[in-house]
C-alpha cells in the first residue's frame, strides 16, 4: 500500500524510508546549458522554476519543507555540534532524525556513517581555486561548487539577505559571489522583489544627487535597531566601524596588502599635512 510523505517530516513508518539516491548527473558541456536554481528560505523561494525540469534545484536542508518539487541536492556544512543537539536546533528538533533517513544527497563537512546521504563538500578544491575564502553563507559555497562544475545560468530563491542582523552580515559576500560568477559568463537570475545587485538602485553620480543632493537610499540603514547585548547581558550599542589597531577587536586578516590607515600614514604627505595641522 503507498504512503504518502509530507515534505520535511520524519517519517516513523519504514514503509516511508527511501534509500539514498546519487546526484543528478552533470549535463554542463560544450554547447549545453546548466542551469541551476539556489534556494533559502525567504519569501522570494515562491519564484523558484518548480515545473521546469532543465533546472537543478539546490537547497539549504533548513528550506526543504518550501520546496514544490524534491531538491536534487541539499547544503547543511554546519558542523555535527549544531545539527545533533536538538537545543541547538530548536526551531527543528527532528531535525537529525530527518537527517539519518534522508534520501536526497546533501552536501556536508564529512560524509557521516549515520547519515547515509551526505556527500563531504570538496572544501580543498573550491579553496584551492578560490583561495580569498570569503565564505559567510552557504550561497557562497554554493556559488563556488557550480562555477567548478560548469553552470552557466544560476537563480537566488528565498535568499535576499535582507531581514535579520546574521543575514545582514552576510548579504555582501552573496553579492560577492554572484560578482564573481558573472565575471566568469554565467548569467545571473534573480525574483522581481529581491533587490540584491540592486540596492541603491539609483547609478551613483548620474542619478544618486538630483539637485546637488544625495538621494536618502545612500544613507545607511539597517533594519531594527543597532543594539545587542554584552557578555554581562546588557543593552550595547553596535559599532559598525572601529580603529582597526584596537586591542578589543579581531585583528585584520594578511591578504598582502596593509589596511587603507597605513597606507595613508605611510605617505611623504602625510607627515606634511600632520605637521601643518598640528600648528592650528
Amino acid at each position: 500500500m503507498a504512503v504518502r510523505v509530507k515534505r520535511g517530516i520524519v517519517p516513523d513508518d519504514p514503509r516511508q524510508w527511501k534509500p539514498p539516491q546519487p546526484r543528478r548527473p552533470l549535463l554542463a558541456g560544450l554547447g549545453r546549458l546548466r542551469k541551476i536554481a539556489m534556494l533559502g528560505g525567504c519569501a522570494t523561494i515562491q519564484y523558484a522554476p518548480w515545473h521546469d525540469p532543465t533546472w537543478e534545484l539546490w537547497a539549504h536542508a533548513s528550506c526543504r519543507h518550501l520546496c514544490k518539487r524534491e531538491p536534487d541536492l541539499l547544503f547543511d556544512l554546519h558542523p555535527p555540534a549544531l545539527w545533533k543537539d536538538p537545543k541547538k536546533k530548536w526551531w527543528d528538533t527532528s531535525y537529525y532524525k530527518w537527517l539519518q533517513q534522508a534520501h536526497v544527497p546533501i552536501m556536508m563537512q564529512e560524509h557521516y556513517p549515520d547519515i547515509p546521504a551526505s556527500i563531504k563538500y570538496p572544501f580543498g578544491r573550491i579553496i584551492t581555486e578560490f583561495p580569498r575564502g570569503y565564505m559567510t553563507n552557504t550561497i557562497a559555497y554554493m556559488v563556488a561548487l557550480a562555477l567548478q562544475e560548469g553552470v552557466t545560468h544560476i537563480g537566488i530563491y528565498g535568499a535576499d539577505y535582507t531581514g535579520a542582523a546574521e543575514y545582514i552580515a552576510q548579504r555582501g559576500c552573496c553579492e560577492y559571489w554572484l560578482g564573481v560568477a558573472e565575471g566568469r559568463g554565467v548569467q545571473i537570475l534573480l525574483p522581481p522583489t529581491c533587490d540584491l545587485l540592486n540596492r541603491p538602485e539609483k547609478l551613483y553620480g548620474y542619478e544618486s544627487h538630483e539637485g546637488g543632493k544625495r538621494d536618502p537610499s545612500y544613507a545607511l540603514s539597517i533594519p531594527g535597531d543597532l543594539i545587542t547585548k554584552g557578555s554581562d547581558g546588557k543593552p550595547k550599542p553596535v559599532h559598525l566601524c572601529h580603529d582597526p589597531n584596537d586591542p578589543a577587536y579581531p585583528p585584520l586578516r594578511n591578504i598582502g596588502v596593509p589596511p587603507a590607515l597605513d597606507r595613508r600614514t605611510s605617505l611623504p604627505m602625510y607627515d606634511v599635512v600632520k605637521a601643518f595641522t598640528a600648528k592650528e
